[in-house]
C-alpha cells in the first residue's frame, strides 16, 4: 500500500502564503480505481510546481512521475528564499 502525504493543502500556494494542514491519499496497487485518483491529485500538485519526494526502503528522492511502486510520497511546496 501506498500514501501521498500533501504537506498543505492548496495546489494554488503563491510567495508569502502560508501553507497549514495536510492531506493524506492511500492506495492499494491492485486497486485501479485508487492509482488512478492517487496520479491525478499527484499531477495537480506537480504541475502547479510543488516538490515531490518519494520513498521506499528508507531511501528518499525528488521524483517527477507518479510511481504506485513507492511506499510514500510527500509533495510539499517549493520554498522560496530571498
Amino acid at each position: 500500500m501506498g500514501e501521498l502525504k500533501i504537506v498543505g493543502r492548496s495546489p494554488t500556494v503563491v510567495a508569502g502564503e502560508v501553507v497549514e494542514g495536510e492531506l493524506r491519499l492511500t492506495w492499494d496497487k491492485g486497486n485501479a480505481e485508487e492509482v488512478d485518483r492517487a496520479e491525478k491529485v499527484f499531477k495537480e500538485y506537480v504541475e502547479k510546481g510543488w516538490l515531490a519526494i518519494g520513498e521506499v526502503a528508507g531511501k528518499k528522492v525528488q521524483i517527477f512521475a507518479f510511481n504506485p511502486d513507492l511506499e510514500r510520497i510527500v509533495l510539499t511546496p517549493l520554498a522560496l528564499g530571498g
